[in-house]
């Protein structure tokens, strides 16, 4: 009887599925994104039709949606939740609130782009940045300092 061990590009594949599966679970883990996901999900739900909110609202296309999933799992582990909901342009929003005063809000849309405007006491910023890999550096300091 003969037994056959794997190959070194097997071990390799067998140790890269194991990490990703070990990163899903952190995720979506109690220091993760967990809700994140499920309050993406619903809005979702309620918003992929035309006039989903009874006065002419465009639907959340499903490439916004991957975008904005995508944006959570770039958030790092232990990170702020923002609050999730859409626009009736069609875009999906992230904000990030701690008062009237300290906030940051970011819409995502269809084209492949963030919005974002924050506000610190008087003091604002806004901009469009293009979606490369995951929420640009810029926003998670922002999100980090709101």
């Amino acid at each position: 009887m003969t037994v056959e061990l794997p190959n070194a590009e097997q071990y390799a594949e067998l140790i890269d599925r194991a990490a990703r599966e070990t990163r899903k679970e952190f995720r979506l883990s109690v220091l993760g994104h967990q809700e994140a996901f499920e309050e993406l999900v619903e809005v979702w739900k309620e918003c992929r039709n035309p006039d989903w909110d009874g006065y002419g609202a465009l639907p959340v296309e499903q490439v916004t949606y991957q975008s904005a999933y995508a944006l959570i799992e770039s958030l790092p582990l232990g990170f702020p939740r923002p609050s999730i909901s859409a626009q009736p342009d069609g875009q999906l929003t992230f904000e990030w609130y701690r008062t009237p005063t300290r906030t940051l809000s970011i819409s995502i849309d269809p084209d492949g782009f963030i919005h974002y405007a924050v506000l610190f006491g008087s003091e604002t910023h806004f901009g469009t940045v293009p979606i490369l890999d995951g929420l640009p550096k810029r926003i998670l300091r922002l999100a980090s300092e709101v």
